[in-house]
């Protein structure tokens, strides 16, 4: 069952903890792996995205970092959809990064969204 939301004042260490992750994830995020063509100015670099939502994806891929902008193109499994968009680095480790996306087109977001729905 969802928590209601909390005054932060009212909260403890664990509970701001809570309340920070659930703020940061608005949309569902799926479960998927498909190829990612990452292209950073003359860098293009290929990885493996490990989840999708409507706001962005989590890659895995080496030579990205935080708050670099990234053109990202990838298939959608099972219907081999192409998804084109920009999106911003916003968290990293060596391999994995997470990619906020800026700027999609309207039939890229419509395709992710029917993706993401019969997943959840």
């Amino acid at each position: 069952m969802a928590r209601p939301p909390l005054r932060m004042e009212e909260t403890s260490g664990n509970d701001r903890r809570y309340r920070m992750l659930s703020n940061r994830r608005r949309y569902a995020r799926v479960p998927i792996q498909a190829l990612v063509i990452c292209m950073v100015d003359s860098r293009t670099m290929r990885g493996v995205s490990r989840n999708l939502s409507e706001s962005g994806m989590q890659v895995e891929v080496s030579g990205l970092k935080p708050k670099e902008v990234v053109q990202l193109s990838f298939r959608l499994p099972v219907s081999g959809i192409a998804v084109d968009a920009v999106g911003a680095v916003i968290w990293g480790d060596e391999r994995r990064h997470g990619i906020q996306f800026t700027h999609i087109g309207a039939q890229s977001r419509q395709s992710i969204l029917e993706y993401t729905a019969k997943r959840e």
